[in-house]
């Protein structure tokens, strides 16, 4: 339990989040993302062990990945598993795919991308200036330039006052906040909401150009490698928790990716309790090990958001279920072995 504890304090120090946002207004949102598929689970792994994993295949109709290039530590399972996460994920946050665009309904200013960075939660910032220093012309190109100037004053204000917070806050927007949270409140991050606000809406709707020049944004090459480079980091942080709890198979990694994007990740607590659990439960099945993490977890979801959170992740540990009022049939859809023994 100690060493449990350790690990789950070391990897939630805090650290920016790159993807939230309640989910009410994205009952649109089930456009049908293509996959990876998977080989059943005992042929996978009887070829894992004869020969080397061969290219990946695609399920028709899939997010786009041409022309990335993929870090060298990834093998080609795991650029499988990461390409079929952001598939199911990405189909949970929107019906846009890389442009996924919602606007400030939930206070978080604007929320763009596969995953929904946002700058309420401070994890758009980041993103938004990094590819100003990497690809400048990208911006240039796609931006008007009185749009541009006033965006990069809003992002040069946000690095100078990102440190104000000092305050632990909730992982997710979905999770109950602190006292001093409330307090504190992330003044950079409200900060950039307030400049969403007063720029990038007419009244409730958004300035027709505004939206237009940031879904091309969204969708260009450059930040679409940007996205992906974002999503890396969800990637390593569900392999250490499949680890911790002990469920090394497809449908672990892919809820406990989706708990990431969703919910901002695990406390410490959950994880604790989640072993205190397996202790006693050595002989629970996979799916009931998962369900059993994902009860501790929902724990921490204000009561409006639980129900949408649950049906998120039961319909990705047991295949099936029903998400945003449509009927999903994962593996069927992105043609994988939820079973697969993934790392």
């Amino acid at each position: 339990m100690a060493r449990t504890l350790l690990l789950a304090v070391c990897l939630l120090a805090r650290a920016p989040l790159w993807a939230q946002g309640p989910e009410a207004q994205r009952l649109s949102a089930e456009t049908a993302f293509g996959s990876v598929p998977l080989p059943p689970a005992a042929r996978l792994a009887s070829r894992l062990k004869l020969e080397p994993p061969g290219p990946p295949r695609t399920c028709p109709g899939g997010l786009d990945f041409s022309g990335v290039t993929w870090p060298a530590s990834l093998t080609a399972e795991d650029r499988q598993a990461l390409q079929l996460a952001l598939n199911i994920s990405g189909s949970f946050e929107g019906g846009q795919g890389w442009a996924n665009i919602t606007g400030n309904f939930d206070g978080q200013g604007v929320s763009l991308g596969l995953l929904n960075q946002n700058l309420g939660q401070g994890s758009l910032q980041p993103m938004l200036r990094r590819l100003h220093r990497e690809r400048p012309e990208v911006l240039a190109a796609l931006v008007s330039e009185a749009h541009l100037k006033s965006l990069l004053a809003m992002l040069e204000a946000w690095q100078l006052a990102e440190g104000i917070e000092a305050a632990p806050g909730p992982l997710s927007t979905f999770d109950e906040p602190t006292e001093r949270f409330l307090i504190l409140a992330a003044a950079a991050n409200q900060a950039s909401v307030a400049w969403a606000r007063a720029n990038l809406y007419s009244g409730a709707h958004f300035e027709p150009t505004w939206k237009s020049e940031l879904v091309a944004l969204a969708a260009s090459p450059a930040y679409v490698s940007l996205q992906i480079a974002a999503a890396l980091e969800l990637h390593d942080k569900a392999l250490v928790y499949e680890r911790l709890i002990e469920v090394r198979e497809l449908r672990s990694y892919l809820m406990l990716f989706d708990v990431n994007v969703q919910n901002g990740g695990l406390y410490p607590e959950d994880l604790v309790e989640y072993d205190a659990y397996l202790q006693i439960n050595r002989g629970a099945s996979s799916a009931a090990k998962l369900e059993k993490l994902l009860v501790l977890r929902l724990r921490h979801v204000r009561t409006r958001f639980i129900e949408d959170v649950r049906s998120r992740k039961l319909a990705i540990i047991r295949g099936v279920g029903k998400v945003h009022g449509q009927r999903r049939d994962l593996p069927a859809q992105y043609c994988y072995d939820g079973a697969w023994p993934y790392r």
